[in-house]
């Protein structure tokens, strides 16, 4: 691909308050090496975007999730580009709900320059960042509030967690019972991204596929992250407590219209 626009880089301050017994939420990288300066500044840009969105945890306590970063040799150009998930999670002492405190984010050297020069690589770590906090992998009866209903049953294709799907039915579907999950794409695909297509376009950054361009991110995405124990920019007003200040950072964002060759799953749970 050529002539594709560079990213673009705007950021702006916000001073928000969480709400009271909230936790702050904090992602950092350990690079583990194969990857240059300017492709691990990307992972940076990354983590400033996510946390832009996701500023808090549903706990009193602090949580952090550490994310070994790498690039490795893997199957060679235009193959798997990586794999990416939680290696292991916690239950904070006074929540309900499970997350991820390590992760993984491995990519094919032979293909990250490549992403980095056509400008997809900030958008494939976006993408699989989520993937390692927990998007498509801590929704089910193993990881959800004890006792509760799931979020998602693997194979039903119905994703129905209380706070998407409340924000989906304000942003694109009025009466809908269930928010659609892809169920093609196989092992990585499957069961663990939006449908392509669904209501909310296939430009969302959460979709099994890559583009078309200009890439979205749409409320509800956002809104799924509140189901696994977030406090998010979209569900959870603001009412005195502990005060912040974020960057909120708007991309340029510029995908391909390809299936998404990575994994996304659960590597090692604790």
């Amino acid at each position: 691909m050529k002539g594709l626009p560079k990213l673009v880089l705007v950021v702006v301050s916000l001073c928000i308050s969480l709400p009271t017994h909230a936790g702050l939420f904090k992602i950092s990288i350990n690079d583990l090496g194969g990857l240059t300066p300017s492709q691990s500044s990307i992972f940076d840009d990354a983590i400033a975007y996510w946390e832009s969105y996701l500023i808090g945890v549903q706990s009193s306590f602090d949580h952090s999730l550490i994310i070994e970063a790498s690039g490795a040799p893997i199957d060679g150009t235009g193959g798997v580009l990586g794999n990416a998930g939680p290696s292991s999670i916690t239950q904070l002492s006074d929540s309900t709900y499970v997350y991820a405190n390590k992760g993984r984010m491995r990519f094919d050297t032979a293909d990250l320059n490549n992403m980095e020069n056509n400008g997809t690589l900030f958008d494939v770590i976006v993408h699989e960042m989520a993937h390692v906090i927990g998007f498509g992998i801590l929704w089910t009866t193993d990881f959800f509030i004890a006792g509760s209903q799931s979020n998602y049953v693997n194979g039903t294709g119905r994703y129905t967690g209380e706070y998407a799907l409340e924000i989906y039915r304000r942003e694109f579907v009025e009466d809908a019972t269930f928010i659609p999950v892809e169920l093609g794409g196989g092992e990585g695909t499957a069961n663990s991204h939006w449908d392509e297509p669904w209501p909310g376009g296939s430009s969302d950054l959460m979709t099994g596929y890559l583009g078309p361009y200009p890439i979205t991110l749409s409320d509800t995405t956002v809104a799924s992250f509140a189901d696994i124990g977030y406090l998010t920019t979209v569900t959870h007003a603001v009412d005195g407590a502990a005060t912040v200040w974020l960057f909120l950072l708007s991309f340029g964002l510029v995908l391909r219209k390809k299936p998404l060759r990575t994994s996304a799953r659960l590597l090692q749970s604790v």
